[in-house]
């Protein structure tokens, strides 16, 4: 039987997840639930739709093909029809049958062949810019034996690998995607056991066990930082990471700088999610010059956005 993946985006010319000219795999699935999370739809294991209200004339066509009655019909009033997820069961005939393409699916089966197909059409790029491939989400660990074919296939084919993750995940799966991977993003969202818990869903005791544990791998890191206003986006917390850097010895070579942004608002409307930061303004690059410096002087290269 052909064994694939849900792939929400095959992402090519990345230049901000890991050197050079790359192609992010963006795999659907995730273990914690940030609050602030910047792809939503890479969460879930399973396909979903969007929904673009801007293109829905309320026919109600939606509505009378759904075999689950997850979808209301619009209102006597011309209210817009209302989804009822937690009844949806990913069939996608409301997706197949819009006459308007106010629905979209999200998420691609890719089978390895078909992604490394891809991978392949850009290896002039990873050599002239010493790249590779990328693979995130969600996060790569969430489908560890999946990643570890593709990272396997990638690295037999002489090209550069590169993981994005949390780091949430037995050792044991952890370690097999190791085995073919160069170079590993690890995301850093806050040191504070309850903090963690309150923002991710997760404590972080088995993400900081891990990371000690990858760099007595020998293996090459630089930390991601995501910077959340509310959550850790405050002078103490960078100094804690720094020194929590300092003591994993030569195995990280940077830290990143990732700024909080809104631009994912849209998302959780269309996916009918309550996003929790409609208030909160993006923290612009500059902002971020004073934690920047902060870094520099442990020592550490240091980039603001990846």
């Amino acid at each position: 039987m052909r064994k694939e993946i849900l792939v929400t985006n095959m992402q090519r010319f990345s230049v901000n997840d890991g050197p050079g000219i790359r192609t992010t795999i963006f795999l659907k699935g995730c273990n914690l639930k940030c609050t602030w999370c910047h792809n939503p739809e890479c969460i879930y294991p399973y396909q979903e739709f969007y929904y673009m209200e801007t293109k829905c004339m309320r026919c109600g066509h939606c509505s009378e093909v759904c075999p689950e009655g997850a979808i209301s019909p619009p209102g006597p009033n011309g209210e817009f029809p209302k989804r009822y997820r937690n009844k949806c069961t990913s069939c996608m005939k409301c997706v197949q049958e819009c006459p308007y393409n106010a629905l979209e699916i999200i998420g691609k089966h890719w089978s390895i062949d078909e992604i490394m197909h891809e991978v392949e059409a850009d290896r002039l790029f990873y050599e002239n810019s010493r790249g590779g491939i990328t693979v995130s989400g969600g996060d790569p660990l969430y489908n560890s034996e999946f990643t570890v074919e593709i990272l396997s296939r990638a690295k037999e084919a002489g090209i550069h690998t590169c993981i994005d993750t949390s780091g949430f995940a037995p050792w044991e799966d952890l370690k097999k995607v190791l085995i073919w991977t160069d170079l590993i993003l690890f995301d850093i969202k806050s040191l504070n056991l309850q903090k963690h818990k309150e923002v991710t869903g997760v404590s972080n005791e088995l993400i900081l066990q891990n990371l000690h544990k990858i760099c007595s791998e020998k293996k090459k890191i630089r930390l991601r930082l995501p910077i959340i206003p509310g959550v850790n986006n405050e002078a103490e917390f960078i100094h804690a990471v720094t020194e929590l850097a300092r003591g994993l010895g030569d195995a990280v070579e940077g830290i990143d700088l990732m700024p909080f942004h809104n631009w994912a608002m849209g998302k959780y409307k269309q996916l009918d999610r309550d996003y929790l930061f409609t208030e909160i303004n993006s923290i612009a690059p500059e902002d971020l010059v004073g934690f920047e410096e902060i870094i520099k002087s442990y020592g550490y290269e240091v980039t603001i956005g990846g």
